[in-house]
């Protein structure tokens, strides 16, 4: 295989792919805000170079990354979609591809907007339910985040959005896009964002009863949209916690896809326990 980039592969390469391997990742980001020293393609280079990597680990294609999603942020230059047009848009590549002969889709956000993750999770869920098609696919949204320990341990110490972790992966990745003056929004709100990172939301409501739907906006005070620590990034520390994801998450879906490969020649699933399923209420 010359490529494995599907965007640069032409049918016939394709189509003989398929004949040896049905796996495919998928990246999404979101062009959004990241303070005054990332570009708004951050979330995407995220999505698209970890894609790439995780590719050429896993002997598999990528797809080419979807670009935009849900931000919330309302700095110039973000482009917020709706959270169901983009779970929607994702639901019909997924569909696509399956129709096509993939049946392992490894989907990868570069973005960890709780609102796009949270709908995206659900959304997935019912279209396995109701296209029997897709019932036989292994679907896995794999957030890189959770395979570094490095990353991790900043979360916990409140380094967030374009702080720096993501920072110190566009220094190694990409170091020309990197604006060399890091500018922080006032004291006050720059710690509110780390103690928070939804603080940036203001909620109003017209009265105090739970179910009344708020109406939502950006903090009028942020002007830069840091959450973390930029300060500290370099590319080192990128480099780390890049061989961190690989390291972990490679193997991990090696194994998860030949679970499913066998379990698919077996004709049998593992069923999930009570606790693992969804709570509902019927009326």
């Amino acid at each position: 295989m010359k490529t494995v980039k599907m965007g640069e592969m032409t049918v016939l390469d394709v189509r003989n792919y398929l004949k040896k391997n049905k796996t495919v990742i998928l990246p999404y980001g979101v062009v959004e805000q990241h303070g005054y020293h990332l570009p708004l393609d951050t979330d995407i280079r995220n999505a698209e170079i970890l894609g790439k990597m995780l590719a050429e680990k896993l002997g598999c294609i990528v797809a080419p990354t979807l670009n935009y999603c849900f931000s919330g942020g309302m700095l110039e230059g973000t482009i917020n979609v709706r959270p169901n047009t983009f779970s929607n848009m994702i639901c019909e590549i997924v569909e696509s591809l399956v129709t096509q002969g993939f049946r392992n889709i490894i989907i990868v956000p570069g973005h960890g907007g709780s609102e796009s993750l949270i709908h995206l999770k659900e959304s997935l869920r019912v279209m396995k339910w109701l296209n029997k098609s897709v019932q036989d696919t292994l679907i896995m949204l794999i957030q890189l985040w959770e395979f570094s320990p490095t990353w991790l341990k900043a979360f916990k110490s409140k380094d967030y959005h374009a702080g720096e972790i993501e920072t110190s992966l566009i220094k190694y990745w990409t170091p020309e896009v990197v604006r060399s003056e890091i500018t922080m929004d006032i004291t006050k709100i720059s710690e509110m964002m780390r103690e928070d990172p939804d603080a940036f939301q203001v909620r109003s409501c017209f009265t105090d009863m739970k179910q009344e739907i708020p109406s939502t906006e950006q903090h009028g005070k942020i002007k830069v949209g840091v959450m973390g620590y930029p300060q500290k990034s370099n590319a080192a520390t990128g480099k780390k916690v890049t061989d961190e994801i690989l390291r972990n998450a490679v193997p991990a879906i090696s194994k998860a896809v030949k679970n499913a490969d066998n379990s698919r020649k077996k004709g049998k699933k593992i069923v999930l326990k009570d606790d693992k399923k969804l709570k509902i209420l019927s009326l």
